[in-house]
């Protein structure tokens, strides 16, 4: 049963969701060891350490944070987020020396890859044998060809103060004076947005409201916009206040998303408290409450990212029932691998495969994503030899769904044209 680990280790994969600056903003960035924690920076919060004494604005010398790092390493170093970074550095950089003195030398070897141009094909093509990934780092302004941009929309929709009005209309480069002029600028930046590449819009609302939308008229909507209208620059009203507004505004943006047929993505489930830290609650990113907005726009393509984990026994059910929902794994091994191998048992036996999309590695940086994708295969490459010993696949249909939801279930969804003589795609 070992083929079917070979197959799935040698397979090229399109990468549903990330996180990732492009090489160009890297070296600019001049990215060091300290700038690699994204999730294991949470953890090491979570440890007791304090948030941002490792980041950039920080006073501490790199030795100072090599040994607080250390400090609260040994406290967290049993989680995933931990043993990812452990399995990046150990692979691509050789390091094993977890002393300031190893961190102090492969911190050399962070910097120096950052500044090398060919350390993104090294990492992402050749080891991980990505052939595209979706990235989302708040602009389709990408250059470089093996990215695609998903863009957030909650900007167009997070309307508390003049100021996040005034913003939409410098970027779409028109002034408005109504919620339908409002509304003609937002699509405006949409369609710019899909001529500029864009593969799907993301909502992201879970971070910071509920996930639960009502159906508020264009006249609820419109009494909101005016009011914010006359409001000067540090005047504003209370998300209670906006929420018609708002709720009016998603249902607008995936209504133009059909019209675009663009996949919806929309985050469901677990927070990561550096971007949570607002004090919203998890009970805000329940999937059910999406069942209303699922219910109505039967023509979408909503992609529900993260299992809705913890969530994911309602998740499983939705998925199982609506032809316009889709699964997607993006975070879930490295949140918990054996949840993830759990859920992705009963998302074979409850979810037709051409529904499921198997990876996202949804980090800042490159090196998480190679370790996520290791382990992501290894992972999936399981449950699969378990399936196929408890008969309830042959081989041949274990190998069909890896291809599917590692690859070809993508290139349908997201309407991907692949060259077949290169690695690069773009939306047909």
């Amino acid at each position: 049963m070992d083929s079917i680990h070979d197959y799935i280790d040698q397979l090229r994969i399109i990468d549903g969701h990330e996180h990732l600056a492009t090489p160009q903003i890297r070296k600019r960035e001049n990215h060091d060891f300290f700038a690699l924690m994204h999730y294991l920076d949470s953890d090491l919060s979570s440890a007791g350490m304090q948030q941002g004494i490792l980041g950039r604005s920080s006073m501490l010398q790199n030795e100072e944070k090599a040994a607080q790092f250390l400090t609260y390493w040994e406290r967290t170093k049993n989680t995933t987020y931990a043993r990812m970074f452990r399995t990046a550095m150990e692979d691509l950089y050789s390091f094993r020396d977890w002393s300031v003195n190893g961190i102090m030398n492969v911190n050399e070897k962070v910097i120096a890859a950052s500044q090398n141009p060919n350390w993104y094909k090294e990492v992402l093509v050749d080891k991980s044998k990505i052939d595209l990934a979706f990235t989302l780092i708040q602009t389709t302004k990408l250059d470089y060809d093996l990215f695609r941009p998903i863009m957030f929309m909650d900007f167009a929709f997070k309307l508390r103060n003049l100021q996040s009005i005034q913003d939409v209309e410098r970027q779409a480069k028109t002034t408005v004076h109504t919620l339908q002029e409002y509304l003609g600028a937002v699509d405006c930046l949409l369609n710019r947005y899909l001529l500029e590449g864009m593969v799907a819009t993301k909502l992201g609302h879970a971070y910071w409201r509920t996930l639960a939308s009502e159906k508020p008229t264009l006249r609820d909507a419109e009494l909101v916009f005016n009011r914010l209208l006359a409001c000067t620059l540090d005047e504003g009203i209370s998300q209670k206040e906006s929420q018609p507004l708002q709720d009016y505004l998603i249902h607008f943006i995936i209504q133009r998303s059909i019209a675009y047929n663009l996949p919806i993505q929309i985050h469901t489930g677990h927070h990561e408290p550096s971007v949570s830290a607002n004090g919203n609650m998890i009970t805000n990113s329940n999937v059910t409450l999406l069942l209303p907005l699922l219910a109505e726009y039967r023509d979408a393509k909503f992609v529900l990212l993260h299992c809705g984990f913890p969530y994911h026994d309602s998740y499983l059910s939705i998925v199982k029932n609506y032809p316009n929902v889709y699964s997607d794994f993006t975070w879930v091994y490295i949140m918990s691998p054996s949840a993830g191998k759990r859920i992705l048992h009963q998302m074979i036996e409850m979810v037709p495969m051409s529904k499921i999309t198997a990876f996202g590695g949804d980090y800042n940086y490159i090196e998480g994503t190679y370790a996520h994708l290791k382990l992501a295969k290894r992972i999936v490459s399981d449950v699969l030899k378990e399936k196929v010993e408890a008969k309830e696949l042959d081989e041949d249909e274990a190998l069909l769904f890896a291809d599917r939801v590692f690859r070809d279930n993508l290139i349908d969804l997201y309407q991907l044209d692949l060259d077949q003589n290169s690695p690069e795609a773009n939306r047909k």
